[in-house]
């Protein structure tokens, strides 16, 4: 494609209700906790509980994010249609293999009623907009944070690395013209988010 065509954004392979993809995101952020307090509890070898805590940070990552958007959405009276399961919606923002890796893993994607969108105030939709990767980056460095906490092996490197790993993130969501955070700043400027 040329650079100066948009890449087409990857099709859905599964669609929930709103009822259906919040239930399974609690189901996932449930499960994630859990996983990280029984790793930190489990009189195993160290490997299962590295296993475990990798598991269950891997967990609360994929179920933050969209339910982040939804959450505040509602709040601020946005209306939903949906959740889609899809791999990442801007492969082009990453390098080379971990764009691979990113266009195969299942991301939630919650999808937006388009009149409820368009009579939304642009600090409804910036709120919107930006509450997927804040609660991204509060739901992973908590997790980070507990297995460090819990002296877990590994704990304090998958602390810091969910530290680089928010920051980097919102750098690139807000930067990235289709990334949350800058959508959100755009709408507050009084731009069309892309």
């Amino acid at each position: 494609m040329s650079a100066n065509l948009p890449i087409p954004r990857p099709p859905f392979w599964m669609r929930l209700s709103i009822v259906n993809g919040n239930l399974l995101q609690a189901a996932g952020l449930l499960i994630g906790a859990l996983l990280l307090y029984i790793a930190a509890h489990a009189t195993t070898i160290a490997v299962i509980q590295i296993v475990l805590m990798i598991i269950g940070w891997v967990a609360i990552y994929l179920c933050s994010h969209a339910s982040g958007h939804w959450l505040i959405g509602r709040l601020v009276g946005i209306q939903f249609k949906g959740y889609g399961i899809r791999g990442t919606d801007h492969p082009e923002n990453y390098l080379v293999g971990m764009r691979q890796l990113m266009q195969i893993v299942p991301f939630f994607t919650v999808m937006t009623e388009k009149d409820s969108m368009a009579k939304a105030s642009a600090t409804a939709k910036a709120l919107m907009f930006a509450a997927g990767e804040t609660s991204t980056s509060i739901f992973e460095i908590a997790a980070g944070w507990y297995a460090w906490h819990a002296n877990l092996p590994g704990g304090g490197i998958l602390f810091i690395i969910s530290i680089i790993w928010a920051v980097a993130a919102t750098f690139a969501t807000a930067t990235a013209p289709k990334g949350d955070y800058a959508k959100a700043i755009k709408v507050l400027r009084g731009q069309r988010a892309v």
